[in-house]
C-alpha cells in the first residue's frame, strides 16, 4: 500500500489513489455515520475509502458520558442503550469505550451480531486486522450471509496487504447486497488505487445513484476526472462540494495536491493549504499534512523564482548585445558619412 501512496496523486486526498494519481489518498479512514441505501437505519461506516467528507462534521465531541461505567443489562432496552453508545463511542474514536459497552452486551447475548460487529469496528480502527478477522469468524457463524462481515473481512484483508483477497470478499459482499455503499466505495478505491478509473467511477456512480448527496462520493467522482486528464473539471467539482459544505480539509487537500501535481500552479495550491490550515475544525492528520506541503510549495516557488530570475539575467544579458549593435551599426554609418563630408572639402 505504501508503494502505491507514492505512486498515485489522489488527494492523498478523502479519497481515492492511484497507480499514477495520487490526491485525497488517506489509507486510514476515520469512523463516519451513513445512512443504509434505503434510509431505514443510520449506522457507522468504517470504510478504507480514504476521504470521509462526514468525519469533521459528524464527530461526536461530548464524549465524557459515555466514560461513565457500564450498567448491567436488564432488559431489551438497555441492550439498544449500550449499543448506541457503543456506536456513538465509534464515532468519537474511543475504540476503548466502545468495546467496553459492546463486551457488556456479548456477556448477557454472546451472538449479538452487532455488539460483535462494533469489536470489529473497533480493532479496524485501531488496526488490528488479526483481532478483527477472528471477531469477523466468530460473527460469520451467527450470519453466514451477511455483506456487512464479509466486508469487514476484506477491510482486515487489506490492511494486512493482501489487496486481491480484499478484492474478492468485497465483491462477494456485493453479490449478497448490491447496494451496501461501504463495499461500493472501498472497492471503487480500490479499483482507483491500481488505475482502474473508469471502473473506480462506475462505483462512485452506483453510490451517487443510490445517495445523489453522498460526499466521498462526488469527491471520487472528481478524482476521477482529474486521473483522466481533466484538471480543470476536477477543480470545478471540488470547488462545487466546497460551495455546499464549506471549506473542508479532505477537499482542500485534494484540490492543492490537483493544482500542485497536474497544472503544476504552486501558488493556487498554495491558497488552498492556507485555508486548510485556517480550518478550526481540521484533524491532526490534514493539519500535518497542510503544514508539509506548504513546506514544499514554498521550496517550489523558490526554484520557479529562481528560473524565472535565472531566464530574466540571460535576456538582460542579450539585450545589452543587440543594443550594442544596433548603436555600432547606426555609429558606423554616421562615421561613414562624416568621412565623405571630408574628403568632398579636401576637394
Amino acid at each position: 500500500m505504501r508503494k502505491k501512496q507514492v505512486s498515485l496523486l489522489c488527494v492523498r486526498v478523502c479519497f481515492v489513489a492511484l497507480a499514477t494519481f495520487t490526491v485525497g489518498c488517506q489509507t486510514t479512514r476515520r469512523p463516519s455515520a451513513v445512512r443504509s441505501a434505503d434510509n431505514s437505519a443510520l449506522l457507522v461506516q468504517v470504510s478504507q475509502d480514504p476521504s470521509s467528507l462526514m468525519w469533521n462534521e459528524g464527530r461526536f465531541k461530548s464524549g465524557e458520558a459515555l466514560k461513565q461505567p457500564t450498567p448491567p443489562i436488564k432488559s431489551a432496552t438497555d441492550t439498544v442503550a449500550l449499543q448506541t453508545r457503543a456506536e456513538l463511542s465509534l464515532l468519537g474514536h474511543m475504540t476503548r469505550s466502545a468495546g467496553e459497552n459492546a463486551r457488556a452486551i456479548l456477556r448477557h447475548d454472546l451472538r449479538n451480531v452487532k455488539a460483535l460487529k462494533s469489536l470489529i469496528k473497533a480493532a479496524l480502527i485501531d488496526r488490528k486486522p488479526h483481532e478483527a478477522l477472528l471477531l469477523t469468524n466468530s460473527a460469520m457463524s451467527v450470519a453466514p450471509q451477511d455483506a456487512e462481515l464479509f466486508s469487514y473481512e476484506a477491510l482486515a484483508q487489506y490492511q494486512l496487504d493482501n489487496p486481491l483477497y480484499a478484492k474478492a470478499l468485497w465483491n462477494k459482499a456485493l453479490s449478497l447486497d448490491p447496494m451496501h455503499i461501504p463495499t461500493l466505495m472501498n472497492l471503487g478505491v480500490l479499483l482507483f488505487q491500481n488505475g482502474h478509473s473508469k471502473k473506480a467511477g462506475a462505483h462512485f456512480d452506483r453510490v451517487l445513484a443510490l445517495q445523489p448527496q453522498h460526499l466521498d462520493a462526488q469527491v471520487g467522482r472528481a478524482l476521477v476526472l482529474s486521473a483522466e486528464g481533466s484538471h480543470d473539471d476536477a477543480i470545478a467539482a471540488l470547488e462545487s462540494i466546497l460551495k455546499k459544505t464549506g471549506d473542508n480539509a479532505l477537499v482542500l487537500e485534494n484540490l492543492a495536491l490537483i493544482s500542485r501535481e497536474r497544472l503544476k500552479d504552486y501558488k493556487k495550491a498554495s491558497r488552498y493549504v492556507e485555508r486548510t490550515l485556517a480550518l478550526r475544525s481540521a484533524d491532526r492528520r490534514s493539519i500535518e499534512t497542510a503544514v508539509g506541503m506548504r513546506q514544499e510549495l514554498r521550496r517550489l516557488m523558490a526554484g520557479q523564482e529562481k528560473r524565472l530570475t535565472d531566464e530574466n539575467l540571460r535576456e538582460m544579458a542579450e539585450t545589452p548585445t543587440a543594443a550594442v549593435g544596433e548603436i555600432s551599426g547606426n555609429g558606423g554609418q554616421s562615421g561613414s558619412s562624416e568621412l565623405q563630408k571630408m574628403e568632398e572639402s579636401i576637394k
